[in-house]
């Protein structure tokens, strides 16, 4: 019984799809719908070696003196914790990122406000928007839940607009994702691949999966 309720509780979190006689990955499926947003602090123990690397990669896309946007997500936190001690002005929605950046006086925060959605510590709705709206961004830094023919997901849609607007807004724009999100799809759809200046992966990516996301704009390792 105790095999069963753990196949079950994969099943019911994405993980695994449930077949005649057991179980098999729900990555072998050609178009995986995730059914489980998972909360911050599981976040952090998942891929958590691709993500110190894409952070470490990411950070060496930024330019002295620019103002860049951080999303929410642990990899862009990995990302936060290691930014070169020079000048920035940095636009957050994340909670998370701006404990971590408040300290740094040579960084100038805005923390876009609004409605706070604890589950990923995200400021989201029309006040967020608002001010994003009014904002001027060199760089945006954004996560993603899922990639899957050239369409980026996340599972909540007041995210997801905040996302949406920040690409708008900036002037480059990098999807930073390891390649465990490739070939998933998750509820709320925000930007196509080829918007993008660039997707942010691990260096150990599949041939498979970098020539999906190449197929619609450039990946950096």
């Amino acid at each position: 019984m105790t095999i069963r309720r753990d196949l079950e509780e994969l099943a019911s979190l994405g993980e695994i799809e449930r077949v005649h006689g057991g179980a098999r990955s729900a990555q072998s499926r050609p178009h995986a719908m995730l059914r489980h947003e998972y909360s911050h602090s599981e976040k952090r123990t998942k891929h958590a070696e691709e993500k110190l690397q894409i952070a470490r990669r990411s950070v060496e896309l930024i330019e002295e003196g620019s103002t860049i946007f951080l999303g929410t997500g642990t990899t862009v936190e990995q990302m936060a914790s290691m930014l070169p001690a020079f000048r920035l002005r940095i636009v957050t929605n994340s909670l998370s990122v701006f404990n971590l950046l408040e300290a740094r006086e040579y960084c100038e925060l805005c923390l876009v406000g609004g409605v706070y959605r604890r589950r990923t510590a995200a400021f989201v709705g029309p006040t967020a928007e608002d001010t994003l709206r009014a904002l001027g961004i060199d760089a945006a830094f954004i996560g993603a839940n899922g990639i899957l023919d050239g369409d980026v997901s996340t599972s909540n849609m007041e995210e997801g607009r905040i996302q949406q607007l920040a690409f708008s807004k900036a002037d480059s724009r990098y999807l930073i994702a390891d390649s465990s999100k490739i070939g998933k799809r998750d509820f709320y759809t925000f930007c196509r691949l080829d918007s993008l200046d660039a997707v942010v992966c691990e260096p150990g990516i599949a041939a498979e999966d970098r020539a999906a996301i190449e197929e619609h704009t450039q990946v950096i390792c």
